[in-house]
């Protein structure tokens, strides 16, 4: 599953990408294929500006999704969001669509 969420227009332009797969699924490449259809999706059709995806430090399978699809750290939020009860820290990648400037 993957989808763009608060997708917000004006001058802002940006939305924040969200996915998940079974872990039966997992190291096959389909969601780094998945976000690669997303975000050109976003930055073709939609003229989207920035796409942004937070990911829990330890979760290094996902991050390397994010980077291989060129998005680019920007830092750590701390207590960003709350899972299973816990405030857990998230890193912030970020992809820009340059082709808009």
């Amino acid at each position: 599953m993957i989808g763009l969420n608060n997708v917000i227009w004006g001058a802002f332009c940006s939305a924040f990408m969200g996915y998940k797969l079974d872990a039966a699924y997992i190291n096959r490449g389909y969601m780094t294929m998945a976000v690669e259809m997303v975000v050109q999706y976003a930055f073709d059709t939609l003229g989207l500006h920035r796409i942004e995806g937070n990911v829990m430090p330890r979760n290094a399978a996902s991050l390397r999704v994010l980077a291989k699809n060129h998005f680019v750290n920007e830092g750590l939020s701390k207590h960003y969001l709350k899972i299973n009860g816990r405030w857990e820290d998230h890193v912030h990648m970020v992809r820009i669509n340059y082709a808009l400037h």
